[in-house]
């Protein structure tokens, strides 16, 4: 059975296909060739000219597309047929109302008119034009949101640079309609990573924690640690219970911060990237105490950044995790290689894009870059051009080298300098022995760094936009896919040689610099961090919400 017919239908099986409340009641009109060309030219009329477009105050979201679809049909119907409204119409109602499964808010969709046309307040051609005119867009506007996101990334301002994802959604809905397959279509729209099917679960949890109150607040006080015994240990118990970090059945002494505690509020703190000491101080209880509702926006936001990346990856591809300072290299669905990662500081914050590691550069030398030459450089040497000395920089000018003192820095523009301050490859060169080179990617890449302390920090917003790697020879390794020419020790001893070469590799490396401040990794673990670039507040400003 394909569509809800006007009489016989009995009441129950109607209620049965459409999910509607006990209230609800089938068409009370006849649905004929008549009534259906008139419809028809109720669709032209209302959807005349080229501007916005209302049905009864809700205004339409895509109204260039709906007169497009229409165009196309000849503005027959596309919900109603003889024999009624199709099934497919309940499928996508139900669909909009289950939104928020997928981070999307009910609100943006018009289920309250929708409801109150097939609830039976349709009386003729014009209602039931408003009706598939409601239920057009919506298609339009969920499909648009769920595939390709409810804002393009270039909104969100920054340093975003992936390409918006166009799709179809009036093209998709014309090839499920004639076919009932509208729920089979809509089923298929989100994305398919893996990546965003866990956070869409978490979502879920969450949602379910929220209902239930959310977790409790840890006042404020000295820091807990093991060994303590007051009162505020209780609601951190209860709190990291409720999170899954604590996961003890009888407690001997609900004031006591004993052993398992301790192991909770560590397990607590690597999930949301914080020194994993055990005590709980003044960092450590703000992650606690932030509410369920606001973890819930955050995952929301990653989902949405989900779905600005292609629908497929390639089989092989690095992404590069700026908010959770990590590298991953994927090979058929699968991390070959992870490692921790330094990222720009946040006024210079490493950007969102997508590119390719094209060849390797073995002892590079280091260019100062343009910004650090204007923020950092200049202003040093115009009140001592010795300091180019002591920071073992060499100045050029024309290929030529040039005594720092011979220049009258006060004059040398900040912005068109003609000189280039450049390091020698070395031990102390900020590229370190490895440098990854990538296509068109406006001067970042990745690599290597003789500061290998600065790993161990929980923070590393640390760089001037480049990333470095904590572990580049094992990358260079697995890039050159040469194992019978390179291995480590054959590696090392070219880097050794202090030769400046380039490796080109034998295929290009996919790569993506992302931001994920909330994800579930391998072990099934949620994981939060830190909005270091303020991303999460900035979509969600956008989006209309309390972003605190």
């Amino acid at each position: 059975m394909q569509r809800i017919a006007r009489y016989n239908v009995p009441l129950f099986i109607f209620l049965l296909l459409w999910v509607l409340p006990s209230m609800a009641a089938p068409l009370q009109w006849p649905t004929n060739d008549d009534v259906l060309s008139q419809t028809a030219a109720r669709l032209r009329t209302l959807i005349a000219g080229s501007g916005a477009v209302s049905v009864n105050g809700t205004r339409l979201a895509f109204p260039g597309q709906l007169r497009g679809f229409y165009q196309q049909r000849e503005f027959r119907p596309a919900w109603v047929e003889k024999d009624g409204i199709i099934l497919d119409a309940g499928e996508l109602l139900q669909t909009l109302k289950n939104s928020e499964n997928e981070g999307l808010p009910v609100s943006d969709y018009p289920v309250a008119s929708i409801e109150h046309y097939m609830y039976g307040a349709i009386d003729g051609p014009l209602q039931l034009a408003k009706l598939d005119l409601l239920l057009t867009d919506s298609f339009l506007h969920y499909g648009s949101n769920v595939r390709s996101g409810r804002l393009g990334p270039r909104r969100v301002g920054g340093d975003w640079f992936l390409p918006y994802k166009r799709f179809d959604a009036s093209g998709l809905l014309a090839d499920a309609l004639p076919q009932h397959a509208v729920g089979d279509a809509l089923a298929a729209l989100p994305p398919a990573h893996e990546g965003y099917s866990r956070l869409r679960t978490v979502l879920k949890q969450y949602r379910a924690l929220a209902a239930q109150g959310g977790w409790p607040q840890v006042g404020r006080g000295q820091s807990l640690r093991l060994g303590s015994k007051e009162q505020r240990v209780v609601p951190l118990r209860e709190r990291l219970r409720l999170s899954g970090d604590f996961k003890e059945d009888i407690v001997a002494d609900p004031e006591l911060f004993d052993a398992p505690l301790n192991e909770a509020v560590q397990q607590f703190q690597r999930r949301h990237g914080l020194k994993d000491d055990g005590v709980v101080g003044e960092r450590t209880r703000e992650e606690l105490n932030l509410p369920v509702k606001a973890r819930i926006r955050e995952i929301e936001a990653n989902m949405e950044r989900w779905r600005w990346l292609p629908e497929e990856m390639p089989a092989r591809y690095i992404m590069v995790n700026t908010a959770g300072y990590d590298l991953d290299l994927m090979d058929g669905g699968t991390p070959a290689l992870d490692m921790r990662v330094i990222v720009g500081r946040n006024k210079r914050q490493t950007p969102v894009f997508a590119s390719d590691v094209t060849a390797l550069m073995l002892n590079p030398a280091w260019d100062v870059p343009p910004t650090i030459f204007r923020e950092d450089i200049l202003p040093r040497l115009r009140v001592n051009p010795a300091r180019l000395e002591r920071l073992n920089l060499r100045l050029l000018y024309n290929g030529k080298d040039l005594k720092p003192n011979s220049v009258d820095w006060t004059k040398v523009s900040a912005y068109h300098s003609p000189y280039v301050l450049r390091q020698d490859p070395g031990p102390k060169n900020p590229l370190g022995r490895i440098k990854f080179l990538l296509h068109d990617s406006d001067g970042i890449y990745l690599h290597d760094t003789p500061d290998r302390y600065l790993f161990d920090r929980p923070v590393r917003a640390l760089s001037s936009g480049c990333v470095r790697l904590e572990h580049p020879i094992s990358l260079a390794l697995y890039l050159l896919a040469s194992p019978e020419k390179w291995d480590r020790a054959s590696l090392e001893q070219a880097i050794g040689l202090g030769k400046t070469q380039i490796l080109p590799l034998p295929e290009a490396m996919p790569i993506y610099f992302t931001y994920w401040t909330a994800w579930v990794d391998k072990g099934g673990i949620v994981q939060h961090r830190e909005d270091i670039y303020r991303f999460d507040r900035r979509l969600l400003r956008l989006w209309g919400k309390n972003a605190t």
